[in-house]
């Protein structure tokens, strides 16, 4: 029997807390969504945090070597301490084109080897206004969380592959560039 059968009566009334407390991590392809959905400039989407500024404990691989040897994780832009995409009705500007975490939030959940929800969870971390009288489909919460590994898997391969190439840069004493060479690097 799963765990947390009754957390898929989760229900978002909107209340807009949880794109003011967090920072969500991109990967190439959220950011990929973002540009085609917004038009703009990568920079404008981004902002870069350091280690020390967020908790990615068992993700290390997630945090972009850049110039002067600094390490950084690549996050969602925000403005005013909230997501840049937040409008003034508390919504999501770009709900289409959210990243992946933004599409599970606030679940985590793990499934089965034939795909049956096995385990569903609720991240803390927010002040949610939500109520318990909705319906979350366990097979759409199974797909959104494939989609998310499989692009964050392929993100991670991106990273480690640019990270090698900055290591040996520093090796033979090059100096390394920066966020905007790596958003290229990205192909974006």
């Amino acid at each position: 029997m799963a765990r947390g059968l009754a957390l898929l009566g989760f229900r978002c009334t909107g209340c807009g807390n949880c794109c003011k407390d967090l920072r969500v991590p991109l990967t190439g392809a959220d950011l990929r969504r973002l540009l085609e959905a917004t038009g703009r400039e990568a920079e404008q989407i981004v902002d870069w945090l350091p280690p020390a500024a967020v908790d990615m404990t068992g993700e290390p691989g997630s945090f972009v070597v850049l110039g002067r040897g600094r390490r950084a994780l690549m996050t969602l832009a925000q403005q005013s301490s909230a997501c840049r995409f937040l409008a003034d009705d508390a919504r999501c500007s770009v709900y289409d084109a959210r990243p992946a975490n933004c599409r599970l939030y606030p679940f985590t959940a793990s499934f089965g080897r034939r795909g049956g929800l096995r385990r569903l969870r609720l991240l803390s971390g927010t002040e949610c206004e939500s109520t318990r009288d909705g319906h979350t489909d366990p097979h759409a919460l199974r797909l959104a969380d494939e989609l998310r590994w499989a692009e964050h898997a392929n993100y991670l391969r991106e990273v480690e592959a640019w990270n090698r190439a900055q290591r040996r840069r520093a090796r033979l004493g090059h100096p390394l560039p920066g966020e905007r060479e790596f958003l290229q690097f990205l192909g974006l």
